[in-house]
C-alpha cells in the first residue's frame, strides 16, 4: 500500500475506532438501564412496532398515512430490526448507533475534503463524542439520525463539485429524499448550502444535473409529504411558538432566549471541541469558506429566532460544527497541535464517562455553571408498569379496556403504557387524562407527588380533587398500588360500582333527570320546547339507563364553558342515547357524572343556512369562509393566508365516524386539483377522521342538503 492509501486506512481505523468505543459505552448503558422511554421516545417505539406490523401485513398505504408529522424512514428501520430481533432496546438502538457510524464516516469525509485527514479524523472523534451526541445514542429520538443524514448530504454536496458531476448528483438526490423522509427541519439545515452551491452552478451542465438532484429528491419525499403539504406549515409553526408559550419558554427575542444555545454549547459539544471550533470559524472565515459557515451561521439564526429552545434542535448542526473544530485543529502548528489533538482525545474519553455514568460527575464549567456533559447514568428502578398492566388485564380478564393515563410524568405517562401495551398485544385502548366527566373510561391509572411539567399539571390535579369526593370515588375504587422510585404512589382504579344507593329506582332517575337539565345549561342555551325520558329499570340504582331520549324545537348549542367557542342554532332537535351510565351517588347529590354510552344517535335535526354561516364565523379556521347550500352539497371556498381553497363537499353515511365529507371540484388558488389528488387538499381541513376516536360512538341519521338548510332524519 502506498504512502496516501496507508494513510487514509490509518485515519479510517481512527475513525471506526472512535466509533467502537462509543458503540461500547452504548452497550453497557442499555445493558444496565431499565428506565421506561420517556414522551417522544416512546412515541417513536410505538411506531416501530407498528410499522413492524405494517410491513408484515405489506401495507405500505398504513405506513405513510400514519403520523401527521414524522416520516417513516427511522421508525421503519427499527420496525425491521425489530421484527427480525424483538427487543425494544436492542433493535431501536442498533439503528440509531448505525445512524451514528454513518454520520462520523460523513463528517470524517467532509473534513477530510475540505482541510485535508487529520481535519477529518479530528471532526469525527469531536462529533462522535459530544456530550450530547452520547447523550442522543442511547435514546431512540430522530435528532441523531437527522444529523447524520445532514452530514451525508453536506458531503455529497461537495462531492458534485457545484452540481457538475451526474453521479454525485443523483446519490445526493436520494439522500436529499431520505433525508426529509427522516424528519421535516432537516431542509432547513441544507438549503443554505444547497442555495450557495446553485448559486455556483454556471453551465447548463450543472444547472440540469440540479434539477436531476430535485426531481429524485422530490419522487421520494412527495408520497409521504403531499397529503400533509397544507398542514405542515401550521404544525410548525404550533409547535416552534405556541406551544413554546404554554410550556413557558421565554420570548423570542429575550436576553435569556438568545443565550440559551450559545450557554449550553460547551455542554453540548465538549469543551475542548468548542475552543477548537472557535479557532476553526476565525480559520474559515480568513479563508472565506462561505459555503461551510453558511451551512452553520444561517440554521442557527433561524434556530435562535424559533420560540421553542431544545439542545436536539441544534443537534443537526454538530457535524459542520465538528468540521470547524478540525479546520481549527489542522491550522495549529507543532506541539500546540499535537496537545490539541491530545486534548480531544481526553476530552472524548471524560464526556463519554460523563454523560453515560456521571463519571466524573457533578463538574461544572467556570463562569457558565453549566455541566461538562448531560449525565445520565443507567437507571435500574422499577417504576412498575408491567405490574400495573398485568392489574388491569387480571380484572378486565383480557376483555378489551379503555384506560385513562392521568399523570404526564416523563416515566410515567400515557406515551410508555401505550408503547408498552401495543409491544405486549394487550387489548387495552390507553388515552391521556380525561377532562370534564370520565367518559368511556374502564380504568384510571393515577400517580401522586409529580404529574409531570406544570402546564399540564393542572388536569391531573383537577382529577385527584374529584376523587377526593367519596360519591365520585366509589365508582372507580382502587384495585392496585404500588411505591414509585420517586417516593411517590401509582394506583390504578377501576369503575365499578358495588354499593347501590339505598332508594328506590324512581328517585334516582328524577335525580338524573334534574342533574341533566342543569348540566344542558353548559352545552345548549336558549333550549324551546325541552323534553327529557328516561327509560330504566332497576339496573339505574348501578348507573344504567337503557335510553335517554332528549328532544327540543330550538336550541343553541356549543361549549359554553369556554370563551368565545363557536355556537350553532338547532331546530327539531331530537337525540337518544343508548345503554348509558351514570354516578346514581352523584346524582343524588345534584351532580351528573357521565360514565359511558353504547350509542348516541342525532335521530333528528335542521341547521338552517344563515345559522350554519354564524356558527362557521365563530371557527378560527373558517372565519373567513364563505358558504352555499346546494341540491345535495355544500359549496364551500375558504379565504386564508396564501391560495384560497374551494370545494363543493357532499355528506355522506359511515360506519366508522358519524359522517364523512366528499369534495370534488378542489381549486387552490383558482386552479383546479387533480381527482388523484384531491385528497392532499380535503384532509387538512376534514374533521371528521378525529371523530373516530369519539368516547362513545356517534350516529347521525340521513343527511339531507338543500338549499336553505341541512335536515337530519331517520325517514329512508
Amino acid at each position: 500500500m502506498n504512502g496516501p492509501g496507508r494513510r487514509r486506512a490509518l485515519e479510517g481505523a481512527a475513525v471506526a475506532a472512535a466509533f467502537a468505543a462509543v458503540v461500547a459505552v452504548a452497550g453497557v448503558w442499555l445493558a444496565l438501564d431499565r428506565r421506561p422511554p420517556e414522551w417522544d421516545h416512546a412515541n417513536h417505539l410505538q411506531r416501530a412496532v407498528e410499522c413492524a406490523q405494517d410491513l408484515a401485513r405489506g401495507d405500505v398505504r398504513t405506513i405513510i398515512a400514519r403520523s401527521s408529522f414524522y416520516p417513516p424512514v427511522v421508525p421503519c428501520l427499527a420496525g425491521v430490526a425489530y421484527a427480525l430481533a424483538p427487543s425494544d432496546a436492542a433493535a431501536a438502538q442498533s439503528v440509531v448507533l448505525a445512524f451514528l457510524g454513518l454520520g462520523m464516516a460523513a463528517v470524517y469525509a467532509l473534513g477530510r475534503h475540505l482541510a485535508g485527514g487529520t481535519a477529518g479524523v479530528a471532526a469525527a472523534l469531536a462529533f462522535g463524542t459530544a456530550p450530547f451526541v452520547v447523550f442522543s445514542a442511547v435514546r431512540f429520538q430522530l435528532d441523531l439520525p437527522l444529523a447524520a443524514m445532514v452530514a451525508l448530504a453536506l458531503a455529497l454536496l461537495l462531492r458534485t463539485e457545484d452540481f457538475g458531476r451526474r453521479g454525485a448528483a443523483l446519490a445526493l438526490g436520494l439522500v436529499l429524499g431520505l433525508g426529509m423522509l427522516t424528519k421535516p427541519p432537516f431542509a432547513a439545515y441544507l438549503l443554505p448550502p444547497l442555495a450557495w452551491s446553485l448559486a455556483r452552478a454556471r453551465t447548463r451542465r450543472a444547472r440540469g444535473h440540479a434539477a436531476l438532484v430535485a426531481l429524485v429528491a422530490g419522487a421520494l419525499a412527495v408520497p409521504w409529504y403531499g397529503p400533509r403539504l397544507l398542514g405542515l406549515g401550521a404544525q410548525i409553526a404550533n409547535r416552534s411558538f405556541k406551544q413554546a408559550a404554554e410550556s413557558g419558554y421565554p420570548e423570542t427575542l429575550s436576553a435569556t432566549a438568545l443565550r440559551f444555545y450559545p450557554e449550553w454549547f460547551a455542554t453540548q459539544f465538549g469543551v475542548v471541541a468548542v475552543l477548537l471550533f472557535c479557532v476553526g470559524l476565525v480559520v474559515a472565515a480568513r479563508r472565506r469558506q462561505g459555503w461551510l459557515l453558511a451551512a452553520l451561521l444561517v440554521p442557527f439564526a433561524v434556530l435562535e429566532l424559533i420560540q421553542n429552545k431544545n439542545l436536539r434542535y441544534t443537534l443537526p448542526l454538530l457535524p459542520v460544527a465538528a468540521v470547524l473544530a478540525g479546520l481549527g485543529l489542522e491550522a495549529l502548528r507543532g506541539r500546540l497541535r499535537a496537545a490539541a489533538a491530545t486534548a480531544l482525545v481526553v476530552g472524548a474519553a471524560v464526556q463519554l464517562g460523563a454523560t453515560a455514568f456521571a463519571i466524573p460527575g457533578g463538574v461544572t464549567l467556570p463562569l457558565l455553571g453549566r455541566p461538562i456533559a448531560p449525565e445520565s447514568p443507567p437507571m435500574r428502578t422499577d417504576w412498575h408498569h408491567r405490574d400495573v398492566m398485568a392489574a388491569i388485564a387480571r380484572d378486565s380478564r383480557g376483555a378489551p379496556a379503555t384506560v385513562s393515563v392521568v399523570p404526564n410524568h416523563n416515566f410515567f405517562s400515557v406515551s410508555n403504557f401505550r408503547y408498552y401495551g401495543l409491544r405486549d398485544g394487550l387489548p387495552l385502548v390507553f388515552t391521556r387524562a380525561w377532562d370534564e366527566e370520565p367518559v368511556g373510561v374502564d380504568y384510571m391509572i393515577l400517580k401522586t407527588g409529580d404529574v409531570g411539567p406544570e402546564w399540564t399539571a393542572a388536569r391531573p390535579r383537577r382529577i385527584a380533587a374529584r376523587l377526593a369526593d367519596p360519591s365520585f370515588a366509589r365508582v372507580f375504587p382502587v384495585i392496585g398500588e404500588w411505591r414509585l422510585p420517586d417516593g411517590s404512589t401509582a394506583s390504578v382504579r377501576a369503575r365499578r360500582l358495588v354499593d347501590p344507593p339505598p332508594v328506590a329506582p324512581a328517585t334516582v332517575a328524577r335525580a338524573v333527570e334534574a342533574a341533566l337539565r342543569r348540566r344542558l345549561h353548559a352545552v345548549a342555551r336558549e333550549i324551546e320546547g325541552l323534553d327529557v325520558r328516561l327509560v330504566h329499570d332497576a339496573g339505574i340504582l348501578r348507573g344504567r339507563i337503557e335510553r335517554l331520549e332528549l328532544s327540543a324545537v330550538s336550541a343553541l348549542v356549543g361549549e359554553f364553558t369556554r370563551r368565545g367557542a363557536a355556537l350553532l342554532r338547532v331546530h327539531d332537535l331530537r337525540f337518544v342515547v343508548e345503554d348509558l351510565r351514570v354516578n346514581p351517588w352523584g346524582a343524588l347529590e345534584g351532580r351528573l357524572d357521565l360514565l359511558d354510552g353504547r350509542v348516541i344517535r342525532m335521530e333528528r335535526g335542521t341547521i338552517l343556512e344563515a345559522d350554519l354561516r354564524a356558527f362557521l364565523g365563530g371557527l378560527k379556521a373558517f372565519r373567513r369562509a364563505s358558504l352555499a347550500l346546494e341540491p345535495g352539497a355544500l359549496a364551500l371556498t375558504l379565504r386564508q393566508p396564501g391560495p384560497d381553497v374551494a370545494a363543493r363537499v357532499r355528506v355522506l353515511p359511515a360506519a366508522d365516524r358519524p359522517f364523512a365529507l366528499l369534495a370534488d371540484r378542489v381549486r387552490v388558488g383558482g386552479v383546479p386539483v387533480p381527482g388523484p389528488l384531491v385528497d392532499w387538499v380535503v384532509r387538512n381541513y376534514d374533521p371528521t377522521p378525529r371523530m373516530r376516536e369519539l368516547p362513545i360512538p356517534v350516529a347521525v341519521g340521513r343527511i339531507a342538503v338543500a338549499p336553505g338548510a341541512i335536515r337530519v332524519s331517520t325517514a329512508p
